[in-house]
């Protein structure tokens, strides 16, 4: 049989991990009433949650200013995945040069179910801008989703495709054999591009990966218009970013497991 998970449990853990992604470099620190504020969470219970983390090591409290920041064991948490990227710190770093060169909001998104998630946000001048973590876009119509769907294998690639399009709205849904087209193509030059209906657009490459690591999309965010008149120097700007940070980006392209797909083989 199937275990059920505890809705009381499944809130308990989400509200553990929002207080800890409550806190970045806009807001270093935080009092109880701006923690529930933010969440909508009850004053009682957020202060007892926040006394919880403090006597477990992943809080400090400043008594005098009542206010709460992450412990040392926070930064520690998870710094042995992908350590090239984070343990050794080149992707911050990478991030925050990045987002000072070329004056706007600068992303990394991985993929969480159908959608690309937005897990580290940096702005020019430490401001993010709209974008914060743990906002989604879509798979198949953003700069960052095409790029981690270009990992796929040509028959991951279809079964993903058609799952998306079967749950998404008529005018969300794409062809499946001129999308593997537009991924052969972004496959090939190593970077994708989108724009929406508002006039918001995004730039995008993959960061250089072990076989195992989750594969991990750079971004841009930046206007339609900015976004056409300077594309080539936004595409050497992240490119020459991850260069000096991480190591050569692998462009080369894989059409065989793509024909297969458009195949249906």
């Amino acid at each position: 049989m199937a275990r059920t998970l505890d809705p009381k449990k499944i809130k308990s853990a989400q509200r553990v991990l929002e207080v800890l992604e409550y806190f970045n470099s806009d807001r270093q620190q935080g009092t109880v009433m701006d923690i529930a504020r933010t969440y909508g969470y009850p004053q009682s219970s957020t202060s007892e949650l926040l006394s919880c983390l403090v006597a477990l090591g992943y809080l400090r409290r400043d008594l005098r200013a009542r206010t709460y920041r992450p412990s040392a064991r926070v930064a520690m948490l998870g710094s042995w995945v992908q350590p090239d990227l984070f343990r050794h710190g080149a992707a911050l770093t990478l991030m925050d040069e990045l987002a000072a060169d070329v004056g706007a909001t600068v992303m990394l998104a991985s993929r969480v179910g159908l959608a690309a998630q937005v897990f580290q946000v940096v702005g020019p001048n430490g401001v993010s801008g709209d974008w914060k973590i743990g906002d989604t876009t879509l798979l198949l119509h953003s700069a960052p989703g095409k790029m981690l769907l270009s990992t796929l294998r040509g028959d991951e690639l279809k079964k993903l495709v058609h799952r998306i399009n079967a749950e998404s709205p008529e005018s969300q849904r794409v062809r499946f054999d001129d999308f593997v087209a537009e991924i052969e193509q972004i496959r090939s030059k190593g970077f994708a591009v989108s724009s929406d209906e508002s006039g918001a657009a995004m730039v995008s490459v993959l960061l250089p990966r072990r076989n195992d690591d989750e594969p991990l999309a750079l971004s841009i965010s930046i206007s339609s218009s900015m976004l056409a008149a300077n594309q080539d120097h936004l595409v050497q700007a992240l490119r020459g970013a991850v260069s000096r940070h991480i190591g050569v980006i692998d462009v080369k392209p894989q059409p065989r497991e793509l024909i297969r797909a458009v195949q249906g083989v």
